[in-house]
C-alpha cells in the first residue's frame, strides 16, 4: 500500500532520508500553469513531476497511459529516480493530482510501499512553515527499470467484461451533474454515466480546507451510497486524473482489489466507434437527465 503523510512527516523525511525524491505532481484544467507556479515556488529540493510527459502521443485520448517500458524508464531516469527511492507527491491543485502521479508509479511497477501523498499538498507545507525555494533545480540521471503492471488498470474491453459479469463495482468519482447527464466539457462526448455504475465524487473525500477525511467517514459516506468496501472497485472519472484519488484512499483502507479504468469517460462515452464495435451501444449509457 501507499501512504499518507502530514508536512511534519516530511519535513523530517527531507532532513533523515538519503534514498528520497520530493516530486511537484501539479496539474490543472485551467489557465493555471503548473510548471511556471513550480518555478515560482516549491518545497525545498523538491522537482517537477510532468504527468503529461507520460502519457500516450498515439491516441486522441487524454493522459492515457504510455507503455513502453524502455521509453518509461529513460523518461524517470531523467527525472533522478531509482527504484530503490521513497517518492513523495504533493501538488498545488484542485484536482489532487499527486495522487495521479502516484498510481503511474505504481503501474511502472515501483515498490508502493515507497510511494507517498503530503496531505494537504503545498498549502500544508506552507502552513506548517516549510521552507520554499524558487527555480529549476539541477537533476542528476539514473538508471531506472520500469515494469509495466497491468494489474492496477482497467481497459475498454475489460469494461465491457464487466457489464456483461458485474463482477466489479464501478465507482464514478466525476461531478454528480455530470454523471446524471449534465454538459460534458470535452467535445465529441456524450453525457451520461456507465450503467450500473455509483456516483461518489472526489471532493466527497476532502474536508473544506483540502486534507483527506478519516477513514471512518468515508466508510460511512460508502455506505450511504451502497458501495462495498470489501469488494472488488474500477475507479472511473473523466479522464483518468482524478479517479486515482478514490484509488489512493481505498490503498489507505487497505483494500487490495481496485483499479483505475485509464480511458474513463472520455473512452466510454465517445462518439466514435472504436476497433470490433459495431455501433454505440457496444458502449450504453444511462442518465438521470432529459
Amino acid at each position: 500500500m501507499a501512504w499518507l503523510i502530514n508536512a511534519a512527516q516530511l519535513d523530517k523525511f527531507r532532513k533523515s532520508q538519503k534514498n528520497l525524491v520530493i516530486l511537484d505532481a501539479s496539474l490543472h484544467h485551467n489557465d493555471r500553469n503548473a510548471l511556471q507556479e513550480f518555478n515560482e515556488k516549491h518545497i525545498i529540493d523538491a522537482q517537477f513531476f510532468n504527468i503529461d510527459l507520460f502519457s500516450d502521443p498515439n491516441t486522441n485520448l487524454p493522459h492515457m497511459l504510455i507503455r513502453d517500458e524502455k521509453l518509461i524508464s529513460e523518461k524517470m531516469g531523467s527525472l533522478g529516480i531509482r527504484n530503490d527511492y521513497k517518492v513523495i507527491f504533493y501538488d498545488n491543485s484542485e484536482l489532487h493530482t499527486s495522487c495521479r502521479a502516484l498510481w503511474m508509479l505504481k503501474m511502472f511497477g515501483h515498490n508502493p510501499q515507497q510511494l507517498y501523498v503530503l496531505d494537504g499538498g503545498l498549502k500544508a507545507w506552507e502552513q506548517y512553515g516549510g521552507k520554499t525555494e524558487s527555480g529549476m533545480p539541477n537533476v542528476s540521471t539514473k538508471a531506472y527499470a520500469a515494469q509495466f503492471q497491468p494489474q492496477y488498470l482497467r481497459t475498454l474491453a475489460q469494461m465491457k467484461e464487466n457489464q456483461q459479469q458485474s463482477q466489479e463495482q464501478v465507482i464514478d468519482v466525476r461531478h454528480p451533474i455530470r454523471f446524471a447527464g449534465g454538459k460534458e466539457p470535452r467535445p465529441g462526448i456524450r453525457s451520461g454515466h456507465i450503467p450500473g455504475s455509483i456516483s461518489f465524487p472526489f471532493f466527497a473525500l476532502f474536508d473544506q480546507n483540502g486534507f483527506f477525511l478519516p477513514l471512518d467517514k468515508i466508510k460511512k459516506r460508502f455506505a450511504d451510497v451502497a458501495i462495498d468496501p470489501k469488494a472488488p472497485i474500477i475507479c472511473t472519472c473523466g479522464g483518468a486524473i482524478t479517479a486515482p484519488i478514490l484509488d489512493f484512499y481505498l490503498d489507505l483502507m487497505g483494500q487490495s482489489q481496485h483499479e483505475v479504468y485509464d480511458g474513463s469517460w472520455s473512452e466510454w462515452g465517445s462518439e466514435n466507434l472504436y476497433p470490433g464495435e459495431t455501433s454505440l451501444n457496444d458502449r450504453p449509457i444511462e442518465t438521470c437527465v432529459d
